[in-house]
């Protein structure tokens, strides 16, 4: 096999797949991006937070795409190669369609690992991240949730405070009082506003105010236009929340971690087995035209996808969750071998007359369970 030509069929196949993680992961994140400009927007968010919260869930963006991207990028990239006449020009220089099969689903291997390293150790370090940002939030917004003309505790700062009235910005004519191991101490203002200093650190600002020590060795009293508080954060880390847990975490656990354990393992082996269907399916449809290799290609791909990430629901119907990870993956796996084997690369139909006739049988009895499976999946979770 020339070396060459396996190294530029490598590299097609990953340009054409990392250009189509680029657009899909756009897509995704200018979605997910807007959804987090509608709640700062209603003040569900505060500004200060929305590049970090962008930031973390770029992962988890990553991780859904990132198999379709290989997917289709396999798809167009051998049908280009075709319609360029350069299979032909493969072929002739020894590289046969069961071996451009197998060299298309190399760059796979790669994303493969890539998505292994997301999906058990970035994506719950960003979900982490996620859910010390949220727990921030909670500070402040128990500021906002303090009502006026009543006593308002916070046990973690062992303080209370007290606001006659309160507004958008904060409130006003506050009384609050603070206590610690050697004194107490008083403060009253016009205006209280609380806010995130940053990722580690919170902020109250009292604005013309009085401050008063209470302390028998030392008493103080002064005024002041602007005094304000930095309090470290203390998130409230939910260990139970398994998107939060790492690959070592996971294993060796209970059998619902162990469906998270799962769930994530099949993403690699989701990229590999789909792009091994992709380029078998594109050397056997490549003159079917694009709209029919995309539509058998994408049919049977979220078919694999939907199945696979809904492991646990088989879990309800009392089957071993690792029985049903094998059984899923290993269909599949089955499907993609009988495709790149098969000798006659011609293209099938769906004609249900002549269906027990045709050459391609178990293809075509393939292709048709698996539509037959969407539509079950559909009906079960749409109207179920």
């Amino acid at each position: 096999m020339p070396r060459i030509i396996t190294l530029y069929l490598i590299g097609q196949v990953t340009k054409i797949s990392f250009l189509t993680l680029i657009v899909l992961f756009s897509v995704f994140f200018l979605n997910e991006f807007t959804v987090y400009l509608e709640k700062v927007s209603s003040g569900e968010l505060y500004p200060e937070l929305l590049i970090l919260v962008s930031i973390y869930s770029m992962s988890e963006i990553v991780e859904v795409v990132l198999p379709l991207s290989v997917f289709i990028g396999t798809i167009i990239a051998i049908y280009r190669l075709d319609q360029n006449n350069e299979l032909l020009a493969f072929s002739k220089m020894g590289l046969g369609k069961r071996k451009v099969v197998l060299v298309s689903c190399i760059p796979a291997i790669f994303f493969a690992l890539f998505v292994a390293l997301v999906s058990f150790y970035l994506t719950p370090l960003s979900n982490n991240k996620l859910a010390f940002l949220n727990d921030v939030e909670r500070f402040s917004d128990r500021f906002k949730l303090m009502g006026a003309e009543k006593i308002n505790v916070l046990d973690d700062l062992n303080a209370i405070f007290y606001a006659k009235e309160a507004s958008d910005r904060g409130f006003q004519d506050v009384f609050s009082s603070f206590e610690t191991n050697e004194s107490e101490f008083v403060l009253t203002a016009d205006e209280l506003i609380s806010k995130p200093l940053n990722e580690k650190e919170n902020q109250i600002s009292f604005e013309s105010g009085k401050f008063s020590i209470l302390s028998e060795a030392m008493p103080l009293d002064f005024s002041f236009d602007e005094f304000f508080l930095i309090l470290p954060k203390k998130p409230i880390l939910n260990i139970e929340d398994l998107k939060r847990k790492y690959f070592h975490e996971l294993l060796f656990t209970k059998d619902s971690e162990r469906i998270e354990l799962l769930k994530r393992s099949s993403m690699p082996l989701i990229i590999i087995i789909s792009a091994l269907i992709a380029a078998s399916l594109t050397m056997r449809l490549k003159e079917s035209g694009r709209f029919y290799i995309f539509l058998s290609g994408l049919i049977i791909f979220m078919s694999y996808y939907g199945l696979s990430l809904s492991q646990e629901v088989f879990s309800n119907f009392s089957l071993n969750s690792t029985m049903v990870f094998f059984s899923i993956h290993g269909i599949y796996l089955i499907a993609a071998i009988m495709l790149a084997l098969d000798q006659s690369y011609q293209n099938f139909s769906f004609n249900f007359g002549g269906l027990k006739y045709s050459r391609n049988f178990m293809i075509n009895l393939f292709v048709l369970f698996l539509i037959a499976t969407v539509f079950s999946y559909l009906v079960f979770y749409v109207f179920l």
